[in-house]
């Protein structure tokens, strides 16, 4: 009977799961923004938060946050199309709407020169903010008065970026009670919050990849949109699809920096943007998703951040004296963290490139700022602890037994997870 519930239940979540990370192209087109993928930046959307249980109030948090919004990390990416661009329009092929993509690429190119990959003022912002939302969710987790301490350990990879998004987050819990306590680090030795792992088949997943785009762009058409003389373009353009891609890559990072105040996603049409997504997602998808080909490498890369998860908050648990752990890191944790915690709607496999995007949405699982906050309640009168997880401030749920869901007890929590350490 036991056997049977499991079965039951794990089918239920398999296709309530489905559903919800499924995306529609209508449902993509609805907001261009969605085109962004990883780049999109955080957008917060208020829902109903459940009610905890009697008498249980909230009293530690463990977080994992990914950096805020940010400029793209390559020069390459900027100075590939600029470069050709530029002289493109010295030598007057360019269309009208070109030379209007080349005075864009070019502000962007120069908006970018020697911050590549750094936080923007937005990012800023986004950490910030999500911050406050924390405080004033849960304030009994950050109060001090009767004499409470509250206790924060704050700690982030070396990359500025990610020191940054700490910053922000954590002057803006400072402002909002000066008597918090901090302790902060950056530090390669918190090998947790950024385990390497290599990306299996790199090379191939880039192939699936190029050659999806490749047959269903009409890159000629886009590049004839920009150039009077195709000869030309031909002769002067080495890999029109890359060519391609960095305008696109560049159209979708603009909305992350505050600095800039046009956009290039004009310049595609529905059809393409919801192509070059696609190619994107199914590199975000390969390189550290649920995929077949590399998800059980960077499921098992995250095994020392659960457990410093769990280590953490069974000292909290315990008494030891912390109010929230807090973590900055990237992406490319983060999105194997949560499909390492089997996050409904968020660990789906797929063995067809082509219908990743159906079961699996990078822009859904993680867009700049991408935070799990794991909440600990506690209560007077009953002895077990529970925990509640959200996904950008979102309640999620996991595959552990609970009449309560989205509230688990921590014993359940803990053995689902140490289970999966194990494994």
């Amino acid at each position: 009977m036991k056997h049977l519930y499991y079965f039951l239940t794990a089918v239920l979540l398999l296709i309530s799961a489905s559903l919800l990370s499924q995306t529609t192209k209508e449902e993509f087109l609805k907001d261009r923004r969605h085109a962004s993928g990883i780049y999109q930046p955080y957008f917060f959307e208020a829902t109903k938060s459940t009610p905890a249980p009697k008498g249980y109030t909230p009293f530690y948090i463990s977080h994992y946050g990914r950096h805020g919004s940010r400029w793209v990390q390559t020069p390459d990416t900027y100075t590939y199309p600029q470069e050709i661009l530029s002289k493109a329009h010295k030598e007057g092929v360019l269309t009208p709407l070109g030379e209007s993509v080349y005075e864009r690429v070019d502000a962007a190119a120069k908006d970018a020169w020697n911050r590549y990959g750094d936080l923007s003022q937005l990012g800023a912002k986004e950490h910030k903010e999500i911050a406050e939302r924390m405080f004033l969710s849960f304030p009994e987790v950050f109060s001090t008065k009767n004499g409470k301490r509250c206790k924060i350990y704050s700690r982030s990879t070396i990359v500025p970026r990610c020191i940054l998004s700490m910053a922000a987050n954590n002057e803006k819990l400072k402002e909002l009670n000066p008597e918090i306590e901090f302790i902060r680090e950056a530090s390669d030795r918190n090998r947790y919050l950024n385990n390497k792992y290599t990306q299996a088949k790199k090379d191939s997943v880039y192939a699936i990849r190029d050659n999806f785009l490749t047959r269903n762009l009409d890159i000629n058409m886009f590049v004839s949109k920009l150039f009077k003389d195709t000869v030309y373009a031909a002769n002067n353009i080495s890999n029109p699809l890359s060519f391609m891609r960095s305008i696109h890559l560049i159209a979708t990072d603009i909305p992350c920096v505050d600095s800039l105040d046009f956009t290039l996603l004009d310049i595609f049409t529905d059809d393409e943007l919801f192509t070059l997504w696609q190619g994107s997602n199914m590199s975000i998808y390969y390189a550290c998703g649920p995929s077949g080909v590399n998800g059980k490498v960077v499921r098992d890369s995250t095994k020392l951040l659960v457990k410093d998860i769990l280590d953490c908050a069974e000292r909290a648990v315990n008494g030891g004296g912390i109010s929230a752990d807090l973590r900055f890191g990237h992406d490319s944790y983060a999105i194997p963290l949560i499909s390492f915690m089997d996050i409904k709607g968020m660990n789906i496999t797929t063995n067809d490139p082509e219908k990743i995007y159906q079961v699996w949405s990078d822009f859904k699982v993680s867009p700049m700022g991408v935070n799990l906050q794991i909440v600990f309640y506690k209560s007077s009168k009953n002895p077990e602890i529970l925990v509640k997880i959200l996904h950008c401030e979102k309640e999620v749920e996991i595959p552990v037994k609970s009449d309560i869901a989205p509230y688990y007890k921590w014993e359940d929590f803990k053995a689902y997870y140490k289970a999966k350490l194990a494994d």
